[in-house]
C-alpha cells in the first residue's frame, strides 16, 4: 500500500511540476538517464507521463521509446506500453531521421512488435545504404516472421558492399541465417521458397573485383585501389561512394591487406602496394598479389603476381567489364580499420590483426543463430 501511495505522490509531483515549468529536450534526458542509473524507473515513467502531457509538441522519438521500456520495467499494462511504441514510431517516421527509425526499430524488433519494423528499416536502409544495422535487422527480421523474400532481399544489399574490419563475420553469419531460415521452410513444407533463397543468397555472394595481397615477414603492407571514377580506398578512408572497400589491413602476424567491390563500375582498378612497416631484422622481402574479377561466377578470371617489397612497386592495373554497379552511393565513410602500431613491427598484440572483427552488440542488430546444417545446394566455385 505504500508503495502505491508512494507511486501516485510521484505521478501528480511531476504531472503538477510540468504543468508550470518547460524543459529542453537535452535536459529531460539527463534527467531520465540519472534516473535509469539509480535504477528509479517509477519515476523515470512519471517524469515522461508528466512532461509530454503538457509538452507533447517537444515530444522526441526517445522521448516515448523510454517511456515504453519504464512501463514495461514497472510492469504496466501491456496497452501502454505498446501505444508508446507506437507513437514512437509515428515520430520516427515522421522525422525521416535514419538514427530515429533504427532505434525505434530495433526496441519494437527486441519485444516481438513486428507489424510496423520493415517499414521503419525500408526507409532507414534507404537513406543510409553504407550502414549495416538496418540490414542487419531486416535479415533478423526476416527470420523470427519466415519471411525469405525480405531476407533475400536484405542480404542481397548487404553482400553488395565491403565492410571494413568485420566482413568475413557479416557475410558468414548472414549465411548461416539464410540455412536456418530455408530449413524451417523445407520443414513447413515451402521447399520452392527456401531453395529460391538459397540460390539468391549464393549469386549476392560473387563479387565483381577482389584483391588479396599477402606476404612473408614481420611487415605491414597496404593497399591502395583507384576505382574506375577516380576514388581512392585505402586503410585511412577505407570506403569509397562507388562500392569498394578496403575490408581487411594486414599487420605483424597477420599478412594480409585485402580489398573488394562486390559490385563495382565498369574500367581500370589501379592498385598500389604502401610499405607502412618493414621490420629489418625480419623483413618481408617479396609479397602476393592476387587478383580477381567476377569471383565465383562462371566468368572468373584469376591473375597472380609476385612483388617485390624492396623497391617502390609499380602500379597494377586490373580491368573488369560488365560490373554489376549502376549507382553513386551518397553516403559518409565509415570509421577507418581499427589502428595498429605500425612503428615497431611485432609486438605483444600483434596477433590482433588490424581487420579484427568488431564484438556483436548486445542488440537485435546483432546477427546471433546456431549455426545450421548446411542446405543441400551446390557450393559455389572458388
Amino acid at each position: 500500500m505504500k508503495t502505491q501511495k508512494k507511486s501516485a505522490s510521484t505521478f501528480q509531483y511531476w504531472k503538477n511540476y510540468y504543468r508550470t515549468h518547460r524543459e529542453t529536450s537535452n535536459d529531460l534526458k539527463e534527467k531520465v538517464t540519472l534516473l535509469n542509473f539509480n535504477q528509479k524507473s517509477q519515476d523515470v515513467e512519471a517524469v515522461l507521463r508528466g512532461f509530454l502531457a503538457y509538452h507533447s509538441k517537444d515530444a522526441e522519438p526517445w522521448m516515448y521509446e523510454a517511456l515504453a521500456l519504464a512501463i514495461k520495467m514497472n510492469k504496466g499494462p501491456e496497452k501502454d506500453f505498446k501505444t508508446s511504441l507506437g507513437y514512437a514510431a509515428d515520430m520516427a517516421q515522421r522525422s525521416h531521421n535514419p538514427n530515429h527509425l533504427v532505434s525505434v526499430a530495433d526496441m519494437m524488433l527486441l519485444n516481438g512488435e513486428y507489424d510496423r519494423v520493415g517499414t521503419l528499416l525500408d526507409e532507414a536502409a534507404e537513406k543510409i545504404p553504407h550502414r549495416s544495422e538496418p540490414l542487419i535487422m531486416m535479415i533478423n527480421l526476416a527470420q523470427k516472421t519466415k519471411d525469405p523474400e525480405r531476407m533475400a532481399m536484405a542480404i542481397e544489399k548487404l553482400f553488395s558492399l565491403g565492410w571494413p574490419g568485420f566482413d568475413e563475420k557479416v557475410r558468414r553469419e548472414a549465411r548461416q541465417q539464410a540455412e536456418t531460415l530455408a530449413k524451417s521452410l523445407r520443414e513447413e513444407g515451402r521447399t520452392p521458397e527456401s531453395e529460391t533463397l538459397l540460390t539468391r543468397v549464393t549469386e549476392a555472394e560473387f563479387r565483381d573485383v577482389f584483391v588479396r595481397l599477402t606476404w612473408t615477414g614481420d611487415a605491414s603492407l597496404g593497399l591502395m585501389v583507384e576505382e574506375p571514377l577516380g576514388a581512392t580506398a585505402r586503410d585511412v578512408a577505407p570506403r569509397t561512394v562507388f562500392g569498394g572497400a578496403i575490408i581487411k589491413g594486414g599487420y605483424g602476424l597477420h599478412p594480409e591487406s585485402v580489398y573488394v567491390c562486390p559490385r563495382g563500375f565498369d574500367g581500370d582498378y589501379t592498385i598500389r602496394i604502401e610499405t607502412i612497416y618493414n621490420n629489418p631484422d625480419k623483413p618481408a622481402l617479396e609479397a602476393t598479389l592476387e587478383m580477381i574479377t567476377h569471383e565465383g561466377t562462371a566468368d572468373e578470371k584469376k591473375e597472380t603476381k609476385t612483388i617485390r617489397v624492396s623497391k617502390t612497386p609499380d602500379p597494377v592495373v586490373v580491368h573488369l567489364k560488365g560490373g554489376h554497379r549502376k549507382n553513386v552511393m551518397p553516403f559518409l565513410a565509415p570509421p577507418t580499420l581499427p589502428p595498429a602500431d605500425q612503428t615497431k613491427g611485432t609486438s605483444k598484440d600483434s596477433d590482433k590483426p588490424s581487420g579484427a572483427t568488431r564484438p556483436a552488440p548486445e542488440t537485435s542488430k546483432a546477427i546471433e543463430v546456431e549455426p545450421a546444417r548446411p542446405a543441400e545446394v551446390k557450393e559455389r566455385p572458388r
